[in-house]
């Protein structure tokens, strides 16, 4: 079982090492990517483009940008794949240490080790919905709009599963604090 194999692997330090490398990497690639999708002037917006399933609306914005515009599109969203590297790496890391301090046998600690693996998950999805939207910006007027609708599929699964994750992640923390607010003070109420 999936949380037998977490409970384990990877190891502590390797937990620790990770969760910090990758938060800084995200700042860094989040960072990077922003600013050549700025340099880029790509007029679309998030909720248009990716979760719009819209093809004509994509042709329409990068219709509106020049050659050296989607050069630069097209090097910004190669780059975020080490940003998605960097958060899967970060929210599986976080939530995986969270859920090891959880009480064993706890709905709480299965629920958890889900939560991990969607970090994983969503940066998944994420890469998918980039080799539609490079696919897309290689051929910017012609493509089929379907292509398009297959990019917002898989940006709709990723901000699910990063919602999820996030969300996950926040209550395993509300769960901790409880937990030990709780215990100290049947703790103080014992002595």
């Amino acid at each position: 079982m999936i949380s037998d194999f977490l409970s384990e692997w990877p190891t502590e330090k390797t937990i620790k090492y990770s969760y910090f490398f990758s938060f800084s990497l995200v700042i860094i690639t989040a960072s990077a990517v922003m600013y050549l999708l700025k340099l880029s002037n790509f007029p679309g917006t998030l909720n248009e483009t990716q979760l719009g399933f819209n093809g004509e609306y994509i042709k329409s914005c990068f219709s509106r940008m020049s050659d050296e515009d989607i050069s630069i599109f097209i090097i910004a969203n190669v780059f975020d794949y080490a940003f998605m590297i960097a958060y899967g790496t970060f929210f599986f890391s976080l939530a995986l240490t969270l859920t090891r301090k959880l009480k064993e046998g706890s709905i709480w600690k299965k629920i958890g080790y889900s939560v991990s693996i969607f970090g994983i998950t969503a940066a998944c999805c994420d890469g998918i919905e980039n080799v539609f939207l490079l696919m897309m910006a290689s051929n910017p007027i012609d493509f089929p709009n379907w292509w398009a609708i297959g990019h917002s599929c898989f940006a709709l699964a990723k901000f699910i599963q990063m919602y999820a994750a996030m969300g996950g992640i926040i209550l395993m923390a509300l769960v901790m604090v409880l937990s030990r607010l709780i215990k100290r003070n049947n703790d103080k109420g014992e002595g």
